[in-house]
């Protein structure tokens, strides 16, 4: 039955892009108004973030997140006929930097949040840069969109590796120079082993995996800041990790990434994947030892 699902998106995607977001704005309508999918997640993510924007402000953002919403889906199906040619075209970047660090012969971490689009960046790290792209990524639970996806992660060239097996399969590359693609605003899945910190004005669970295979494998770390000068174009804003950033130091690096995301989400608020349960571990007392932010606890 693969065949077929897979044929079905692949047709999918010979669409014109400017036809895929006339169906983005319809699927975007749907399941905003009439599916109202995780639409009360959105919002109260949105009123605990942001209590700073007024109420139409943020009925604003949540009709915009989901038109957002439903064109990374169209543009990640793009991807699976869209040509290299094509890409480049509609994404800009400092991806130089790489150059430079390849220079000093250790392996990079690129670290980002849920902002949009990113599958459009890991599709072009492998395009834009030469050393060898990783793709950490979390299996997705429907196998044919498991399988669907990790066609279009690798289309390009990039290495793909479980985040639920990542220790393990980055074994075999630590002698080697490498991109390594992690998303480090994941909801831990361990609250008690996580780092913490106030985050958009509530306390917030950080994982501590790129912070660790940072110190562990001597990862060279960068930010990606994403933004969209237009529909259907994307700039990725690659940031070199400060040297007074001091990756030995516990909770150094996670502060370091967590201010970027913050300073994104402020700037692009629209691009940011709200139906994302990111806070659904709250804050205990029994966390104190985790706490890696300057400002006091909460209790």
């Amino acid at each position: 039955m693969y065949p077929v699902f897979y044929a079905f998106f692949y047709l999918a995607s010979l669409l014109p892009l400017w036809l895929l977001y006339r169906l983005s704005d319809l699927a975007a309508w749907v399941l905003c108004h009439v599916v109202r999918y995780r639409r009360d997640v959105v919002y109260q993510n949105l009123q605990q973030s942001l209590p700073e924007l007024s109420a139409d402000s943020r009925a604003f953002l949540l009709r915009r997140f989901y038109r957002r919403f439903t064109d990374n889906w169209v543009e990640t199906i793009k991807l699976l006929t869209l040509s290299p040619s094509q890409l480049q075209k509609r994404v800009s970047g400092n991806f130089e930097l790489y150059a430079q660090l390849q220079a000093q012969g250790k392996p990079v971490q690129m670290v980002l949040g849920h902002f949009y689009n990113w599958e459009w960046l890991n599709a072009s790290m492998s395009l834009r840069q030469s050393m060898p792209f990783i793709c950490v990524y979390m299996p997705i639970s429907s196998g044919y969109m498991d399988r669907l996806f990790r066609q279009t992660r690798s289309r390009f060239g990039a290495h793909l590796m479980k985040a639920t097996t990542l220790n393990k399969d980055i074994i075999p590359w630590r002698r080697k120079q490498y991109v390594i693609g992690l998303v480090a605003d994941q909801s831990p899945s361990s609250p008690d082993h996580a780092f913490w910190r106030w985050f958009l004005h509530q306390p917030t669970a950080f994982v501590t995996g790129p912070e660790r295979n940072a110190q562990v494998f001597q990862q060279v770390v960068v930010y990606v800041s994403i933004s969209q000068p237009r529909r259907g174009y994307y700039h990725f804003e690659c940031k070199l990790m400060p040297a007074e950033v001091t990756v030995a130091q516990t909770g150094a690096v996670t502060n370091w990434v967590a201010n970027q995301i913050a300073s994104d989400m402020a700037t692009n608020p629209s691009l940011y994947l709200w139906s994302h349960r990111r806070w659904k571990h709250g804050w205990q007392p029994a966390y104190a030892s985790q706490w890696i932010d300057e400002q006091p606890m909460p209790f």
